[in-house]
């Protein structure tokens, strides 16, 4: 089943590379197919380089597709990265 959700980015910097690393990290846990959009580019979520092409900063608003036997907890986990800053400081 596919699941997806939009969330806003909420940290200073936006989707920085540190930050696409985390998720990535994240993403990597499950074994759902994860894409995520910014307009009309898509990405990979399993890739830093994919990611980094999305350009989102920080007010834009992504949206977060996952397929497959743990796609719900993907985006769960997913999103709560996002809105828990990646684990920035700021």
């Amino acid at each position: 089943m596919q699941y997806k959700k939009k969330v806003k980015i909420v940290n200073n910097a936006g989707f920085h590379l540190r930050a696409v690393a985390v998720f990535v990290r994240e993403a990597e846990k499950f074994k759902a197919d994860i894409k995520v959009k910014n307009d009309a580019i898509e990405a990979d979520g399993k890739s830093i380089m994919g990611l980094t092409t999305l350009g989102a900063g920080k007010g834009v608003e992504i949206e977060i597709k996952a397929e497959g036997p743990d796609a719900k907890e993907a985006i769960a986990g997913l999103m709560k990265l996002i809105n828990d800053k990646f684990g920035e400081a700021e």
